[in-house]
């Protein structure tokens, strides 16, 4: 019988390779999928549904050209804000949770900042949606703001 090692996470090679194949392609077939991970069509299902449920595969997104809707304009925010009031906080983060066109969000280790990806139509635009959230915002001590002029890599 052959030892199917697993790493820390519980994944085994099959699984990555499964994780793999749907990163690429969300929309590949279970039997493309089954022959490119070498299994049968039967096990390959069974272990993307066990994937699905233990929260490994999240969903399944659509890659959208920014361009298209009006977003082609890219920049990141450093956001420093103060933990005083942790109220004003919370609704921070709701407003910015709630924003479309915030893309990321990430508070950053042994700091008080936060760390933005944000689209929009153009550098204006999205200052002055910036300065809409920010402006009189008690929470937010100061931020800055860095444009993107070329992606080089955008996978998600």
């Amino acid at each position: 019988m052959v030892q199917v090692r697993r790493r820390e996470d519980g994944l085994d090679e099959t699984d990555r390779l499964i994780v793999a194949e749907l990163k690429q392609n969300a929309r590949i077939s279970n039997v493309e999928l089954a022959k490119r991970v070498n299994l049968s069509p039967t096990p390959c299902y069974e272990r993307v549904r066990k994937l699905e449920r233990t929260g490994v595969l999240m969903g399944y997104h659509a890659k959208v050209d920014r361009t298209v809707l009006g977003q082609a304009q890219l920049a990141y925010v450093t956001i420093e804000y103060s933990s005083d009031d942790q109220a004003a906080y919370g609704d921070l983060l709701a407003a910015l949770s709630a924003a479309d066109d915030v893309l990321e969000l990430s508070e950053l280790a042994g700091f008080t900042k936060l760390r933005m990806k944000i689209a929009g139509t153009d550098i204006t635009t999205i200052s002055e949606r910036l300065k809409q959230w920010f402006q009189g915002n008690r929470t937010v001590v100061r931020y800055s703001t860095e444009f993107v002029t070329h992606a080089h890599i955008d996978r998600f």
